[in-house]
């Protein structure tokens, strides 16, 4: 578990919502955190999906959403996914791909239903999905 790095004062997100994001290519996942750090959220990061459920039991309590590549080694972002709404039904999940969404959906490894973002994607882009994630899950 890495927190990110420092990042400068911005303007804070109004929720102070902690995300966990997970990706097994380490650039990706540092600029994501980076991104979400900088939006104002708190941030921890797994390099896959087996140490991202070993940080949910850990600390679900402190995690509002989960940012998870679909395709990983291990377990992919479509089981870990299912294992979060089983064991963590408040923890909102947004999946993310260097794939399109329809191609991931056509392979079976993203149900359609769900919240996906395309890499790259830019932080105004990535701040949008997941402040639209957490508004959703205030309005459940």
């Amino acid at each position: 578990m890495n927190e990110s790095p420092d990042v400068p004062a911005v303007k804070r997100d109004q929720n102070l919502s902690t995300i966990l994001v997970v990706d097994d290519e380490e650039m990706v996942r540092r600029l994501a955190a980076r991104m979400l750090a900088g939006l104002g959220y708190g941030v921890v990061d797994a390099n896959g999906g087996q140490e991202a459920v070993r940080i949910l039991q850990r600390m679900a309590s402190r995690i509002s959403a989960v940012l998870t590549d679909v395709a990983m080694p291990g377990i992919g972002g479509r089981q870990q996914g299912a294992t979060i709404a089983e064991c963590w039904p408040q923890i909102r999940v947004l999946y993310m791909s260097g794939f399109p969404a329809r191609r991931m959906v056509n392979e079976g490894a993203l149900d359609p239903t769900k919240p996906f973002i395309q890499k790259p994607f830019t932080s105004e882009q990535l701040g949008r999905k997941v402040r639209d994630l957490l508004s959703d899950e205030i309005a459940n």
